[in-house]
Formats: structure tokens, sequence, C-alpha cells
């Protein structure tokens, strides 16, 4: 057998980055980087700016005051700040001293404000009470702040530390030292901290950088939180690696009218954004307001879709309604990528792939320093085609999670490759992810994703979109499998209507009858800090509250 014939792509040797560790991406960024260097979009729509140079002399403030306190390189510092330009500069200030950073969500909306305080809590808590940084008049919870341990491991608030004079007595990390820890967001618990090496980082970068032709006068705009791989790793360390342009909006900001994402990649002239593919559906939803815009998006040619699953309707709705403005055919990039894998390591045009499965997108080939298979549950390549456990390896993976032994060894075959957690197929040399293992349902021998079934409800137009969920529900016998849809719908449908045209409209697409449809409010869909569907969480709650007897809980009245 061949490997043509069987689910193994290989991304060829890695790209050498040209630079030994990431600190040096930004003394150098400082010194020959874009003049206009950072664009920060506050919650209210104001603006600021950061040059390299005043990035790297604010950072180079913190780390005198981190180094002040006595921390020795190695060291977990977490971080919790909410203001932009202060999370940065506390980030750069750790990698360039040598302390690991692990930056904490400190809330977008304001129901993550809210949960900031427990959510550091139980970080703090769950990594051995390390140092701790604060955003100036961040809360943290009474219950941390009576520890006797916390007033020898708070570092103090971005603020005070920026008040030291400099130190510029940058650490020099080997390639392998770990440059980050990154929180995953799928827990209720202890999120799990993936650890990033600086040649993960670098490696990544590198690669992409090649792959997708970006340098120097490339210039990016990013929405999603700095604390997460994709708005941290995917595109500000990339994009001080390249020494370009970068904008930055607040994910709240944006999320209030998605119309500000577009209309900021106008101004700016952005060519470079990425979203989840939630996103795009925000944007076909306000076709009526796109009509007033006269906006000129010839400058966007990448845009990278991933994060979550890729919806091929979704896109194409998108790439239609903004063609008008001038944005290419071909500006559409499905991809996939983890944490676990510094981000997103495979993409590819939409344009090339269109006419493929309308159930799922393809995500491409992997980049130069990584490699996928897909196998069987004996570990053992599947033929080309069929569907299988995607796993990856290469210099771009994580070597394993943060103090958490257990965790790595259910994650890492013995041959080293990291299980993804996806399922995917492999045919003609392309990667097709088409879900999450545990987002499995199956009904009369066939196999559908609940992203699926979503995608068919938000067709309706009377659902918002991004507040839909399909999930399976252990049956009250506690044996059997029952399927639960909940969507939020507009204030204009009558619920016992929309009920009815859901309930409908999923057996007459796919022949799936539907257990349990439940209208809810905005609110009640739990999502992650860059929007994702939290299922799992939801499911719960929804267990829970039918054998205390109050299922209806959560359904708006009719």
């Amino acid at each position: 057998m061949t490997n043509a014939d069987i689910s193994f792509l290989d991304g060829g040797p890695a790209v050498p980055p040209g630079i030994a560790h990431l600190g040096e991406t930004l003394v150098r960024a400082a010194r020959t980087g874009s003049v206009e260097g950072i664009r920060f979009i506050r919650s209210d729509g104001t603006e600021t700016g950061k040059t390299y140079q005043q990035l790297l002399d604010d950072a180079a403030c913190m780390l005198a005051g981190i180094r002040e306190a006595g921390v020795l390189p190695g060291e977990t510092i977490i971080l919790q700040v909410g203001d932009d330009p202060e999370l940065l500069a506390a980030f750069w200030a750790c990698v360039l001293g040598g302390f690991v950073p692990m930056p904490v969500n400190a809330g977008a909306t304001a129901e993550q404000r809210a949960a900031a305080p427990e959510l550091l809590q139980r970080v703090w808590n769950g990594y051995g009470k390390p140092r701790v940084i604060t955003g100036t008049g961040q809360e943290v919870a009474p219950a941390v702040t009576a520890d006797p341990r916390w007033d020898a491991v708070w570092l103090g608030d971005t603020r005070r530390l920026l008040s030291h004079a400099p130190d510029r007595a940058w650490h020099q990390a080997k390639s392998d030292d770990p440059a980050m820890y990154l929180l995953t967001s799928g827990s209720t618990g202890v999120p799990k901290a993936v650890v990033l090496s600086h040649r993960n980082v670098l490696s990544r970068t590198a690669a992409t950088a090649q792959m997708n032709r970006l340098g120097s006068q490339t210039r990016t705009f990013n929405w999603m939180p700095l604390d997460h791989v994709g708005g941290l790793v995917m595109f500000h360390a990339r994009d001080v690696y390249l020494g370009c342009y970068q904008v930055h909006g607040r994910f709240e900001w944006v999320i209030e009218d998605p119309l500000r994402w577009i209309a900021a990649i106008d101004r700016h002239r952005a060519d470079t954004t990425w979203a989840p593919n939630f996103a795009f559906g925000l944007i076909n939803d306000q076709a009526e307001q796109l009509k007033q815009q006269s906006w000129d998006l010839s400058c966007l040619g990448y845009i990278m879709n991933g994060g979550e699953a890729v919806r091929s309707g979704v896109v194409r709705r998108f790439l239609e309604l903004l063609a008008p403005f001038g944005l290419p055919h071909d500006a559409m990039y499905p991809g996939w990528g983890m944490s676990e894998t510094s981000a997103g390591v495979a993409d590819c045009e939409f344009s090339a792939v269109e006419a493929g499965d309308e159930r799922y997108v393809p995500v491409g080939r992997p980049q130069p320093g990584t490699s996928i298979r897909v196998v069987d549950e004996r570990n053992e390549l599947v033929p080309v085609g069929v569907t299988g456990r995607l796993q990856v390896t290469g210099a771009t993976v994580t070597a394993g999670y943060y103090r958490n032994a257990e965790q790595n060894r259910q994650s890492f075959t013995a041959d080293g490759w990291f299980k993804s957690g996806d399922l995917a197929y492999v045919q003609n040399g392309i990667l097709t992810v088409t879900g999450r293992a545990d987002d499995v349902i199956q009904f009369d021998g066939v196999t559908y994703h609940g992203h699926e079934i979503e995608a068919r409800v938000e067709e309706l137009d009377f659902v918002v979109p991004s507040y839909t969920v399909a999930c399976l529900m252990t049956g009250e016998d506690g044996e059997t499998e029952e399927l639960a849809v909940f969507f939020h719908p507009r204030d204009a449908v009558e619920v016992s209507e929309a009920e009815r045209m859901v309930r409908g409209r999923i057996a007459d697409t796919l022949g799936v009858d539907v257990t349990y449809v439940v209208p809810v409010t905005k609110e009640d869909i739990p999502k992650t800090g860059i929007g994702k569907l939290r299922r799992a969480q939801l499911r719960e709650r929804f267990e829970s509250s039918r054998g205390a007897g109050r299922a209806d809980a959560f359904a708006l009245p009719s």
C-alpha cells in the first residue's frame, strides 16, 4: 500500500524561523518593524496605538518590577488583564524575562467579567498558587486575597509594574523552553494548560508566513481575545515576527455590531483577518444593512475561517454579500488547528474546493513542520476516503499539558502522535475535518454531527444565528439517547409555531425526529471566550433541570 492509498499527509520539514527565541521577535520588530505598529480598538470604539518600540519599552518596565519581586526564570506567572495593551506588555515582559505567562480570560462580555474572579481562583488553586499579575482595577475573589500565600505571589497590577525603570537584560531562552501556557476552554473545572515552546510558536509562524505569503507589508485585523491562541499566537505573535501593522478590536465591540468588523477592515486597509464560522453568519444576518455601506474590500485577500466547523452555505453567502464591495472571490481560507498545534496548521482556498462534499468543507494540506494521519480505534491508518480519528505530530505540536501527567498519557499515542479529538478523512491529498468525536449523533445507522443539524435549523429566517445547539441527551430511562435542539427565535415569531417549524425542518432535511425542541434566550446558550458553543455544558444543565422536574426552566413562554 502506497502513501497515496493511506490517510497520511506530511507537510515537509519545518521552515527555519531565522530567530533564536520568541523574545527576539519583539526586539527585532522594535528596530525594523512597521512604524504604524499596533492599533487597539477599545470597547467604546475609541482607538489607541503603540509602536513596537513602545511595546518593548512597556515590557522592559514590567520586567523590572517582576525581577524586583525575586521571580526566577521558568516560574509561571498568571496574567488576568482586561486592557489589551497592558496584557501584551505583561506577556512580553514574561517572555523576555524567561518567565512563563499563563493568560487567563479577564472577560469581554458582562457574563464573562462576572465569572472572571472565580476563573482566576480555579486556575490559581489548580496550578499550585503561582505568581499573578492582574489588570488595574481587576476584581479578585475574596477567597484568593484572604489566602496567606496571596500577598507573596501577587506581583501587583499592571499600572504599578509599568512605573518601574526599564530592565533591558533579556533572557536568552532555549528553543524547547516553554514560551507560554494556554488554557483550554472546554472545562468548567480547572482548565487544561497547553505548553507551547518557543520552537512550537516560531515553527508555526514561519510556516504560515511562507505558505500564505505574509510579510512586513501585511496588514491584519483580529477581534478575538488575546488570551486565546487565535488572537495571541496565530495573529499577534505572528505579526510581531513579521513586524507588520496589526489591529486588535475588542470582542464585545464587534459582537455588539458585527458590521464594525468589516468597516474596520476597510478603514485600516487590512488584508488579513480571521474568525470562527459563526462570525460570518452574523455578517450574513445583516444583509439589509449591508446595502447601506460603501466599503472597499479589494484589500482583503486572506480570511482564515477556523476554530469550529466550517459551513459551506455560510461561506458562500458571505462571499456573495461582500462581492459588491470588491471582496476577492478567493479570499476565504477554511482551516484547521487548535491550541495544541500552536493555532492553525492547515488551510486552503475555499474557491478551490467549493465543488466538494456539501456536508463538510476541506481544510487543505498541513503546513511545513506538521504531519497528520487518520486512524481507526487501533491507531492503524485508514484508507483514503474513510473517516477516522485525526492525529498530528511535528514541530508545531505541544509536548503536553502543564502539570497533567494523566491527561498527557491519554492524549498521545505510544509513538508520540497527539490525539486531536476530531474526526476527519483524507481524499486526493486534502484533509477534511467532519467534527468532534464527542459530537457524533447517530440515527438509524446514519452519523451526523451537531453542527450539521444546527446549520439546517439556522436556515430558517426566524432563528437567530450562532445560538443553536443540537446534542444528544440521556433518556429519562437512563439508557436511551434522545435528540434535543435549542434555538433562539426572533421576537416577531410565535414560540409554539417556531418549535413546530424547527421540528419539521429537521425531519424534512435529515429524516430525524427530535425529542426536545427548546426555544431559549441568548443568555441560556453557554459560549467560550471566542464565541464557540459549549454543547456539553448546556447538555449537563438541561439534564440536571429535567431530573429536578424543571426542564421548562429553559424554555421561552409560548
